[in-house]
C-alpha cells in the first residue's frame, strides 16, 4: 500500500512539474526572442534611449514602475522613462541577472526578470545604493514579433524583522 501510495504521488509531482518547464514546441527561434527582449531593455537602458526601449512595448501597454506610477499605453511609458532618463537615471546602469520564461500559449508567455541598478539617484539628487528588483512582463507575440503587452517592476526589500 506505501509503495502504490508513493508512485501516485511520484507520478502527480512528474505530472506538475512537466507542466513548469518550457515545452520543446517553444523552444528555438521563440525563446531566443524573448530573451533578446531581455537583452534589448538592458541596452537601451544603458544607453538611455528611450526611443528604442518603445519598440519592445505594445501601443496599449500597461506598464507600473518600481514607484507604483500606472503608465498606460507606450506614448505615455516611453515619456515618462524619458523624463526619468534624462534625470535619476541619466548615469544609471541597469545589469539583468536572470531571465525566466514561462509560456502560456504559443503566442503569450510571462517573463520575470531578476535585475540590478547602479549609479541612479533620488528625486532631490541624493545618489541611490544600488539595488536589485524583480521585474514581471507579460508578452504578446503579433506579427512574429515579441511585445511587452503588461510590466510590473518592484525592488527587493530586505525582509521585516520577525
Amino acid at each position: 500500500m506505501r509503495a502504490a501510495v508513493f508512485l501516485l504521488a511520484l507520478a502527480c509531482l512528474s505530472a506538475f512539474a512537466g507542466r513548469c518547464q518550457t515545452p520543446k514546441k517553444y523552444a528555438g527561434g521563440d525563446l531566443r526572442a524573448l530573451n533578446q527582449l531581455a537583452t534589448k531593455w538592458g541596452r537601451y537602458w544603458n544607453t538611455h534611449n528611450m526611443d528604442s526601449m518603445g519598440t519592445l512595448l505594445r501601443p496599449d501597454v500597461d506598464f507600473i514602475t518600481v514607484g507604483g506610477t500606472w503608465l498606460k499605453g507606450k506614448a505615455e511609458a516611453v515619456a515618462n522613462h524619458k523624463e526619468k532618463h534624462a534625470t535619476i537615471f541619466k548615469t544609471s546602469t541597469w545589469t539583468t541577472n536572470t531571465v525566466d520564461i514561462k509560456y502560456v500559449k504559443p503566442d503569450l508567455a510571462i517573463i520575470h526578470l531578476q535585475w540590478g541598478i547602479t549609479g541612479d539617484f533620488d528625486p532631490d539628487g541624493t545618489p541611490r545604493a544600488p539595488r536589485q528588483g524583480i521585474f514581471t512582463w507579460v508578452v504578446t507575440k503579433e506579427k512574429a514579433q515579441w511585445l511587452l503587452l503588461a510590466a510590473h517592476n518592484v525592488n527587493i526589500r530586505e525582509p521585516a524583522a520577525r
